[in-house]
């Protein structure tokens, strides 16, 4: 049951290259986090991060990629992810990161 309801999230959030696909920085109830947390993309694809609410960055982590961007509340950033693999960014801000851990607002792009 589990892996049937993880591929129906995965095929739903499966992006075709040459699309664009937001994630924006928001703040909720339980704190700042991405929304959508874990976006799905076919190689080509440009991801675009808003900051809806406040100010954020886009920052990698523990990957092959480099990104380090501020974004102010309403603008955005963005990045076109060429080659397969799973790529993770947070928010300096409002994250910490321990040992590889990340908590609190953490994404992933995963390219296939």
């Amino acid at each position: 049951m589990l892996a049937a309801t993880i591929a129906i999230v995965v095929a739903l959030t499966m992006q075709s290259a040459g699309a664009a696909v937001m994630v924006k920085g928001t703040h909720t109830a339980a704190g700042f986090r991405w929304r959508p947390g874990v976006v799905s993309v076919a190689h080509g694809t440009r991801v675009v991060w808003k900051a809806a609410s406040g100010s954020h960055t886009v920052t990698a982590y523990g990957g092959r990629w480099h990104k380090s961007t501020t974004i102010a509340q309403g603008t955005t950033t963005s990045f076109t992810f060429r080659a397969a693999g799973v790529y993770r960014f947070r928010c300096l801000f409002h994250s910490t990161l321990i040992n590889g851990v990340c908590r609190g607002m953490c994404g992933k792009v995963i390219v296939g």
